[in-house]
């Protein structure tokens, strides 16, 4: 860029390299859901683009029209062709209650994922549709994953969203045994509240692994497998955690940790899927008989899409597929091609960069706005949630709930001692930075606030 909220059109021709309108279109618009043109920033005119790119200013003009027409481009009287940014402020804030916004649990925002109407419609022309024999992955699903693996992967399936896949994956792990130490399951810390729930009701013991900002801490992943754990249960993806997520060299230490005992698995939770700004790490690749991966696709294109993918250890998974109905079930074939389709349709991937764009914008408003009224909320990198230090959780919830604020208890997400923590849902946060503002002093007040009882 030439100058600060201008680019240069040498610039934009270097990173639009398309000759046509449609590929045109569609970069412009990764720059623009990636953040590298921001809201504000003027785009040459179509002329000077049109020299630099070597393309007809007939060919920029479509382009430019197809992103105006989704609402990323808007073009001022005096001020050429600006970015509108990725999702509109809500400005008037009459009629607006906390209460409508979802933070204590972590569901997605609808209005960022795709239609499903065309990937299903098209996945019911599945020649193979009715068919006697089980898929417990289609060829068209294995076709769509399997390139984008982050190893080779001996065996693959199908289930119905993410958190049937680690709880199969998990009851796997500890397979048939018997004894209360070969019950156990290692979990990297924090963990959904509905996991370890589902663990009890399973009569699987979990022990917390502690995690810093580079993943799993190996004196406590250390510890958990000296003390029998089956399997270790890893978020690559970093959805949930406190702060960071797994980088390479922390999973190479623990590859090299769990190949010293033998028998133990490893689940990766990779519960971003397409959301992950990146593919995140792997163990599968120094230990392809250990691991499995799973990748949720619920958060990306919806709950009733129910489908995640399993790929890994061919040993584990085929005892995921034993424990589910004793074999006999499989995913629908109709559901599971609808997700191919899904994962090889270039307007669904752009819609996904727009998706990881909103929810990043999110959770960085959230974080700076915290930060502003003084207090040190963190998140992961690809982060669904932000925690907050507070010295009483309850009290804080309480106080917030009188302000028709519901956010979460962090308590409930670990196994080992920790601080006291809030924990704030940024998938459904309205893009209203004085909101936000307003959120942030709220939660201030509520955590310095004593908690008291009136009486009558």
């Amino acid at each position: 860029m030439s100058a600060p909220g201008h680019v240069d059109a040498g610039w934009l021709a270097g990173r639009l390299t398309a000759d046509n309108a449609r590929e045109l279109g569609r970069g412009l618009t990764r720059l623009i859901d990636g953040g590298e043109l921001t809201p504000g920033t003027q785009l040459p005119t179509i002329r000077d683009f049109a020299r630099a790119a070597g393309v007809s200013p007939g060919t920029v003009m479509a382009a430019w029209s197809r992103v105006r027409d989704t609402g990323r481009l808007e073009t001022r009287r005096r001020g050429g062709t600006v970015v509108a940014g990725t999702a509109p402020a809500i400005r008037d804030h009459k009629g607006f209650e906390w209460s409508q916004i979802e933070m204590s649990l972590v569901t997605p925002d609808p209005t960022v994922q795709p239609d499903l109407r065309s990937a299903i419609v098209t996945a019911l022309g599945t020649r193979d549709l009715h068919a006697a024999q089980r898929a417990y992955i289609t060829p068209e699903l294995l076709r769509a994953v399997q390139p984008g693996w982050p190893f080779p992967a001996q065996a693959w399936n199908c289930v119905g969203g993410g958190s049937e896949a680690l709880v199969l994956a998990s009851a796997a792990a500890v397979g048939g045994a018997e004894t209360d130490t070969s019950r156990l399951i290692a979990v990297e810390e924090p963990v959904s509240p509905g996991y370890l729930d589902i663990l009890r009701h399973l009569g699987i013991r979990a022990l917390g692994v502690r995690a810093d900002a580079e993943g799993p801490m190996l004196d406590s992943a250390a510890e958990a497998l000296r003390a029998g754990a089956s399997a270790l249960v890893l978020q690559p993806s970093g959805t949930y955690t406190v702060t960071g997520g797994l980088t390479a060299a922390r999973a190479e230490d623990l590859a090299e940790l769990v190949s010293a005992h033998p028998g133990v698995w490893v689940i990766e939770d990779d519960s971003a899927g397409p959301l992950a700004a990146s593919e995140p790490v792997t163990l599968g690749t120094a230990l392809p008989d250990r691991v499995v991966r799973i990748r949720s696709y619920c958060k990306a294109f919806g709950i009733d899409l129910r489908s995640a993918v399993l790929g890994g250890s061919g040993e584990l998974v085929e005892r995921t597929i034993r424990l589910r109905s004793f074999g006999m079930a499989s995913n629908s074939r109709v559901l599971q091609n609808s997700l191919a389709d899904l994962i090889e349709d270039d307007a669904v991937a752009d819609q996904m960069a727009r998706a990881r764009a909103v929810y990043g914008r999110r959770r960085q408003t959230a974080l700076r706005a915290f930060a502003a009224v003084g207090l040190s909320a963190t998140s992961g990198h690809n982060g669904f949630v932000v925690w907050i230090p507070v010295p009483d959780e309850t009290s804080a919830l309480i106080n917030l709930a009188r302000q028709g604020i519901v956010v979460a208890a962090g308590a409930k997400s670990f196994l080992s001692a920790h601080t006291g923590l809030l924990r704030v849902s940024i998938l459904q946060l309205p893009d209203d930075d004085e909101l936000i503002g307003d959120l942030a002093r709220a939660v201030r007040a509520a955590i310095h606030s004593a908690d008291r009882e009136y009486f009558d």
